[in-house]
């Protein structure tokens, strides 16, 4: 296909009906800019590619491969992206605006100011992936795994996050408003700067866990709640300022004392 540096080539695909799908292979090519939108691609391998501002739009990419690709700025809008591989693969800025993503992989990705704002990602793979300022509103992620993520800056503001895994996870000064952590795993974790206000912890597990700086620490729900595996770490300053409102028995199994 010849290059078209100022415009968005369009890759036709002709599906012949009741034939089985056969994997497209993109691998290790320059298809920056082109456009894949409503496309049948399921299984397509675009390994390593420059697809940096490609139009995935509508597309159907069920366990298309990813891995290592360049992605920076492409469209997912409302396409459907379950089971696909993006291990390692760069995805700034990218839109996965109400896209299917169950079950997918992002081991290691960067998707810095990614926005997944009402994407489906039950049980999606985020270990390691580097979210710093990525938008997560409304996102429906119950059981997805974001062991040692970095959710820095993150907008996960009512978002479904319930029964996660966030062991390890860097996710100071994430927007947690309104959203659901009910049985999350919180080992680890560093919530410094939290804002949690409306959020549900009923039955979150914390062990070492840093809730330092968290002012809205007392509007949480569920905090009675949680299975405190080891002590966690509460700063002076907000324990002095809410210690009349947080409940006793949270307070206990943080490890701090009573007068």
């Amino acid at each position: 296909m010849a290059d078209q540096p100022d415009s968005i080539a369009t890759i036709a695909t002709t599906p012949v009906a009741s034939a089985p799908i056969v994997a497209e292979s993109f691998t290790d090519r320059t298809l920056a800019r082109q456009s894949f939108a409503n496309l049948p691609l399921r299984g397509a391998d675009f390994r390593n590619s420059d697809l940096s501002m490609a139009d995935f739009r509508g597309a159907h990419l069920e366990h298309a491969n990813f891995e290592g690709a360049d992605l920076s700025g492409a469209q997912f809008r409302d396409a459907d992206v379950g089971n696909a591989l993006f291990t390692d693969a760069r995805l700034l800025y990218v839109n996965f605006a109400g896209a299917r993503l169950e079950e997918a992989v992002f081991t290691r990705a960067f998707m810095h100011h990614a926005d997944l704002t009402g994407a489906s990602a039950a049980s999606a793979r985020f270990v390691w992936a580097r979210l710093m300022h990525a938008t997560l509103r409304s996102a429906r992620c119950s059981g997805a795994d974001f062991t040692g993520a970095c959710l820095r800056f993150a907008d996960a503001r009512n978002a479904d996050l319930s029964f996660t895994t966030m062991e390890f996870a860097d996710a100071a000064s994430v927007k947690l408003t309104g959203a659901s952590l009910r049985d999350a795993i919180l080992f680890g974790a560093n919530l410094d700067g939290a804002a949690l206000a409306g959020s549900d912890l009923t039955g979150a597990s914390f062990g070492r866990t840093v809730i330092t700086g968290c002012l809205e620490l007392d509007r949480a729900v569920g905090l009675t709640t949680i299975n405190h595996a080891a002590p966690s770490a509460l700063d002076v300053v907000t324990f002095e300022r809410l210690r009349g409102t947080l409940p006793s028995a949270f307070v206990a199994g943080l490890g701090i004392k009573a007068d």
